[in-house]
C-alpha cells in the first residue's frame, strides 16, 4: 500500500523568531523556510499521520501543515519565515503511528523526499537510512529516504532538516514526500534488512 504526500515549501526567508519561539524539542540552529502537507486520503489507510510540534498542525481540510510563517495559527504575528543560507533541524515534527492494523501486525514505513534540502531522521534511533540501513538518528545523519519499523500501537517520531541555498526572499519551492507502508515481510527487496526489522 502507498500514501503520497504532496509537500510544499514556501520560502518566507525573513525572520526566525517565530522558530526560536516553538520551543519543544528545537534541537539546534545552523543559520530557511515554511512547509505545507497535503495529505492524500486513503480508504485502505496503514498508518495514521500526528503533528506533535505547534509548527505542524491539522488544518481545518483534514490536511497536515508544517508551518514556520505568519500564517501558523498557532504563533500568529511571532514571525515571518526563517532566514536564507541556514538550516533548521526540528525533533519529533510528526508521529507516524500504527494503530490502524490488526493486533500484533509491525508495519515498515518507508519516507522519500524528491528535494534534498528536505531531510528526515529520528532523534530516538528508530528511523533508518533506506540504502544503507545506516541509524539516521541527528540532524548530520538526515537524509531523504529513510525507513522505520513500527509495531502495532507504537508511534516513530520523525524529525525535518531544511536547508536552503541564498534563495531571494518569498521564494516558492515545491516537492513530493511519499509515504509507503508494508506489512513487515512483504517490504521491497532494496529495503529488506535495512529498516531495524531485526531490532
Amino acid at each position: 500500500m502507498r500514501k503520497n504526500i504532496a509537500l510544499g515549501i514556501f520560502g518566507l526567508l525573513v525572520a526566525f523568531g517565530l522558530v526560536l519561539g516553538a520551543g519543544a524539542n528545537f534541537r539546534d540552529y545552523k543559520v530557511q523556510r515554511s512547509a505545507h502537507w497535503d495529505i492524500v486520503t486513503d480508504d485502505n489507510e496503514l498508518i495514521d499521520l500526528t503533528p506533535v510540534q505547534p509548527y505542524a498542525y491539522i488544518n481545518d481540510g483534514g490536511v497536515l501543515v508544517v508551518d514556520i510563517s505568519p500564517n501558523n495559527p498557532n504563533y500568529p504575528g511571532y514571525g515571518m519565515g526563517l532566514s536564507p543560507n541556514s538550516e533548521y533541524n526540528f525533533d519529533e515534527v510528526f508521529n507516524v503511528s500504527n494503530d490502524l492494523w490488526e493486533q500484533n501486525m509491525s508495519i515498515v514505513v518507508r519516507i522519500t523526499s524528491d528535494n534534498s534540502d528536505i531531510q528526515f531522521y529520528g532523534a530516538d534511533g528508530d528511523i533508518y537510512e533506506s540504502t544503507t540501513g545506516d541509524i539516521a538518528d541527528k540532524s548530520d545523519h538526515a537524509v531523504n529516504d529513510v525507513c522505520f519499523v513500527v509495531n502495532n500501537g507504537d508511534a516513530v517520531s520523525v524529525g525535518m532538516d531544511f536547508t536552503v541555498g541564498n534563495d531571494p526572499v518569498n521564494t516558492t519551492q515545491s516537492a513530493a514526500v511519499h509515504i509507503e507502508a508494508y506489512r513487515l515481510g512483504t517490504e521491497p527487496a532494496d529495503i529488506a534488512g535495512n529498516c531495524g526489522q531485526g531490532s
